[in-house]
């Protein structure tokens, strides 16, 4: 059985180690304006959409498009994690269901400034980067959340998580 002194001990370090991901992963200086720029552009179509393609640096997220990306019907996350002016961030990419990138409103992907994806399964799902998702809370959800209800937060929460805008035009 553990003492009590052990179990403070661990508590102590374990209170550590989170502060300490959390601060490496915060930025406060963060230009809000162009650290999106530094993430690699969205593909314009799924790039699951007609067989899934493992190591190309898109896995499919797992998270709850109805909530955070309405009308999206599948997305996909970068890796691995970009360092950028918010520290280790990635893309985020939604598209619809014929596979084209939703890049405005609410079905569009926005920019982590901190990733949760650190790679792909063999079926193309990601991999989550646990110690990321903390920080990811506070830094990009909880900012979402914040903005108002489901239906509008969009609008405010996308001025800052700016939606990947490649250049998607048929040439």
């Amino acid at each position: 059985m553990l003492n009590k002194k052990t179990i403070m001990k661990s508590i102590a370090l374990l209170a550590l180690i989170v502060t300490t991901i959390f601060l490496t992963e915060t930025d406060d200086t963060t230009d809000k304006r162009t650290w999106h720029q530094q993430l690699p552009p969205c593909p314009c179509t799924n790039p699951d959409f007609n067989k899934i393609i493992l190591n190309d640096g898109w896995a499919k997220d797992k998270g709850d498009l109805d909530t955070y990306h309405h009308g999206a019907t599948e997305c996909f996350r970068s890796y691995p994690y970009t360092k950028t002016s918010a520290g280790k961030s990635g893309q985020q990419c939604c598209y619809d269901s014929n596979g084209k990138l939703i890049s405005s409103g609410s079905g569009a992907g926005t920019p982590d400034k901190a990733s949760t994806c650190s790679g792909e399964d063999k079926s193309g799902t990601m991999k989550i980067r646990f110690f990321a998702l903390l920080p990811h809370y506070f830094r990009d959800v909880k900012p979402w959340k914040q903005a108002g209800e489901a239906s509008e937060a969009w609008k405010i929460y996308n001025k800052e998580w700016v939606p990947s805008q490649p250049d998607c035009s048929v040439k």
